[in-house]
């Protein structure tokens, strides 16, 4: 993950969790298949253990909730960025 822009500003902790949700979508992804596949097929041809794909759903709720508290945090401070998560001037 790029911690610095070209100019070496450093992202704001709101983008870095908007960074890490959406990379964490393959392992939801992955996770959400291992659970739909154990229904039918045998543990040993699965890519990920049932166990370990029911605990990165739990933590995918985890830190969506993170990112929703960051996010009152934020417009609670007066610091909360304005359009959709993860949008900043810079993106646009």
């Amino acid at each position: 993950m790029m911690l610095t822009s070209d100019a070496g500003a450093r992202p704001s902790p709101m983008r870095l969790l908007d960074m890490l949700l959406d990379r964490f979508g393959l392992f939801e992804a992955l996770a959400y298949s291992t659970i739909k596949l154990n229904r039918c097929t045998q543990a040993d041809e699965l890519a990920m253990d049932p166990l370990v794909a029911e605990a990165v759903l739990e933590f995918g709720d985890d830190l969506r909730s993170a990112r929703a508290a960051a996010d009152e945090w934020a417009e609670a401070k007066g610091l909360a960025q304005h359009g959709e998560p993860g949008e900043s001037d810079a993106d646009a």
